[in-house]
């Protein structure tokens, strides 16, 4: 049986230096589900994802371990809580441990490896024009663009 694949396609009109995709955040605590809509920055760079502290309050996310993290600021403890993330395209990634600290100004969340590596995703600048796309959970033939040359 074939497995069904949540997919989505974003296409910019110029070519840009970040990719941001509007998600909804899921928090179910005491038997109470919060959430939170926002756009994320995916980032290949990432090991694991992140929210800001706001986010984590205006969800009410329950701390459940910390770790250290290093970064382009150097290594510091952080906060570890799990969240589950909603797609535009109803794909749902649950239970994901996301680190909680602060992101530069006006990003609330990072997609990092953790989560990409759930998926499949191409970036292509053909026309001048930046394209997102991504498919939950990843088909079977991967994409193999110095083959597509031939």
């Amino acid at each position: 049986m074939d497995k069904k694949h949540a997919t989505l396609t974003y296409t910019h009109s110029e070519v840009v230096d970040a990719i941001l995709t509007p998600i909804e955040l899921f928090s179910d605590v005491y038997d109470k589900v919060s959430s939170y809509l926002t756009d994320a920055l995916w980032d290949t760079g990432a090991m694991i994802s992140v929210i800001s502290p706001e986010v984590a309050s205006k969800l009410g996310s329950d701390i459940v371990d910390t770790i250290q993290i290093a970064g382009i600021n150097g290594e510091s403890t952080v906060e570890i809580t799990i969240i589950s993330i909603r797609f535009p395209n109803g794909a749902i990634i649950e239970d994901v441990r996301v680190a909680i600290c602060d992101i530069f100004p006006g990003n609330e969340m990072i997609i990092g490896m953790d989560v990409i590596t759930l998926m499949d995703i191409a970036i292509t600048n053909g026309g001048m024009q930046t394209q997102f796309s991504f498919a939950v959970p990843p088909f079977e033939n991967r994409i193999d663009f110095a083959n597509r040359q031939n």
